[in-house]
């Protein structure tokens, strides 16, 4: 029997540069990776009966990677965006 359900990626909520829903509802990215973001800046806007709320970046870095796609259903605690703190190396 074959399913159509997708397991969400959850954000771990003691690493710096994880993004996470903080609520039921559907997701706008704005960053794609590459970008540099400062802490507070809104980097999703999640609607959820109609009314929308920014997200924003907890930290100063990199957009390392854009989880969710556009326009995607969320759940509380779905990790949205990982960041790459300023000041980290990048991997080799």
């Amino acid at each position: 029997v074959a399913s159509n359900v997708i397991t969400s990626e959850k954000a771990k909520l003691h690493t710096p540069g994880h993004v996470a829903a903080p609520f039921r509802g559907v997701v706008s990215v704005s960053v794609a990776p590459g970008d540099t973001v400062e802490a507070g800046d809104s980097v999703a806007v999640i609607e959820a009966m109609k009314m929308e709320s920014a997200i924003s970046a907890g930290v100063s870095g990199t957009v390392s990677r854009v989880v969710v796609p556009l326009a995607a259903a969320v759940e509380p605690g779905d990790l949205l965006v990982e960041i790459r703190p300023a000041g980290l190396a990048e991997e080799i």
